[in-house]
């Protein structure tokens, strides 16, 4: 009977045998953008889950005299997760990925694809003043970084994959693709080439489709038009550009 080890080495003879390094980048950005929206999926879900057990039927005639106390309570389960099943510090979600690209080539421990999901969502459900995009992108650069160490891929191939994961994160959470691969390619400092573009391109797009499998429609942050532009207003927009 094969053991894992061998089904291992013979996928990766397979895959350097019949797919070319850039189809395995674009698929591989595609995987990414997936995994980095069910991300997003489980942390919204989560913090939600917290928010309305905490706002039910319990404690909701009193709910104003535990603004102060819950935060305490869920910074204190964190503080238990942290020192008794993480045993590490789990730090802030982008400047610790940009950390990991800068000083560690692109190399992001396990244990931090899951740390994110242990923790925002209690920090953030019990009232913590945090946001769950940080936590997102961290959650899909560890694994971004970790599914390229497994494929024995290069510094810039990994680095390349975290800003596919931030760009998914993004994509997913605010369901804007286009403003996700802009803040990718400006914070990670990425390359502007076709050769970048395209992975993050499916990343992004691979993200907003998993969220409206599961969210539908519905934005973070919901608006209506209340102005409908009009071409007879050209004139007038160009007035406003000063020479």
């Amino acid at each position: 009977m094969p053991t894992t080890k061998y089904i291992y080495k013979s996928i990766l003879i397979w895959r350097y045998k019949y797919i070319s390094q850039r189809q395995f980048i674009y698929i591989l950005s595609i995987l990414v953008g997936f995994l980095s929206g069910v991300a997003a999926l489980i942390l919204k879900n989560l913090t939600h889950f917290f928010q309305h057990l905490l706002e039910g039927n319990l404690v909701r005639y009193y709910h104003n005299a535990f603004y102060f106390v819950f935060p305490i309570i869920g910074l204190t389960i964190v503080y238990f997760i942290i020192k008794f099943i993480l045993k590490e510090k789990v730090d802030h979600g982008i400047p610790s990925t940009l950390f990991a690209i800068s000083k560690r080539k692109g190399i992001i421990k396990r244990k931090k694809m899951f740390a994110s999901i242990l923790t925002a969502p209690i920090t953030v459900g019990f009232g913590g003043s945090v946001g769950l995009e940080g936590p997102t992108v961290a959650t899909g650069a560890a694994i971004s970084s970790n599914i390229a160490r497994l494929f024995h891929l290069n510094q810039t191939t990994r680095s390349l994959l975290i800003g596919c994961a931030a760009a998914g994160a993004l994509s997913s959470i605010f369901k804007a693709p286009i403003a996700a691969i802009i803040f990718a390619i400006e914070v990670f400092s990425l390359d502007l080439t076709i050769a970048s573009m395209l992975p993050l391109l499916l990343a992004s797009l691979s993200a907003i489709i998993t969220s409206h499998f599961f969210f539908g429609s519905d934005v973070l942050l919901p608006f209506k038009t209340a102005a409908i532009f009009s071409i007879k207003e050209v004139p007038f927009y160009l007035s406003l550009i000063h020479i």
